[in-house]
């Protein structure tokens, strides 16, 4: 009679591949990093692309902002120089679009307080007055600064700052075809005519800004060592409330 092993004859269970185990998060997380990778690098090329000159009195770029969950806004309101960011050089004025560090002593905390108002539900928005730049497609000082807020914007994705919204009013231009010397006037901090086009396109989505939730941060606040008070008074017209960058950050 033939001899039969019994034991080989029951079937024994898999063995646990504990390797398949781990592979299942980790290839959903790279998954999920793939695809974040991919929406931020699609935001980027939209802000990129999203620079636009009215007239010659304003450049903006409002590609980025997604629906906004609430009626009532919360604006989290910056100045440029010498408020988010100073040169890299130590020159007063950029000596190009890498010129440039986040303001402070510490290279993270500007950044990483702007990420925390995006993730309280605040409207990033930069004000700024650029008295250099000329807002002309052709112009080199319009595409230097393009090309440091695009850099700037891609710094904060790093933070998870995925949208912000950019406001500039640049020089008349001595020749062509400009607008108007009171438009010029108009869109120039302390006068409010940028803030005024923020309220008109956010009352295009049906919303309205929370005045009493927003506030503008800048460093020209007519302290002794400033040049102007054209932030503070900027924010006072604005009827929000103001910090300088010592204050805030």
């Amino acid at each position: 009679m033939a001899q039969y092993d019994i034991t080989s004859m029951i079937s024994k269970p898999p063995k646990k591949d504990v390797h398949s185990v781990d592979k299942l998060p980790s290839t959903a997380a790279g998954q999920k990093s793939i695809v974040e990778k991919v929406d931020m690098s699609l935001k980027n090329v939209k802000f990129k692309q999203g620079w636009e000159t009215i007239g010659t009195h304003l450049i903006r770029n409002i590609s980025t902002v997604p629906a906004l969950p609430a009626e009532k806004v919360k604006v989290a309101a910056f100045d440029l120089d010498g408020t988010l960011i100073d040169t890299k050089s130590g020159a007063k004025f950029s000596r190009g679009p890498g010129d440039w560090k986040w303001w402070g002593k510490s290279p993270t905390m500007t950044p990483q307080t702007v990420a925390k108002y995006f993730n309280l539900g605040h409207l990033i928005v930069i004000f700024t007055n650029q008295g250099a730049v000329v807002a002309n497609k052709d112009s080199k000082s319009y595409s230097n600064l393009r090309a440091k807020l695009n850099l700037i914007y891609n710094e904060l994705a790093k933070y998870k700052v995925e949208s912000i919204y950019v406001y500039a009013s640049p020089k008349k231009p001595s020749k062509g075809s400009t607008s108007t010397e009171e438009q010029h006037k108009l869109t120039r901090k302390p006068a409010i005519g940028i803030w005024q086009d923020l309220e008109s396109v956010l009352a295009e989505k049906g919303k309205v800004i929370d005045y009493e939730n927003s506030f503008y941060v800048g460093d020209a606040a007519g302290r002794k060592q400033d040049f102007s008070d054209s932030d503070f008074k900027f924010a006072e017209n604005a009827k929000i409330s103001f910090k300088t960058p010592e204050e805030f950050f």
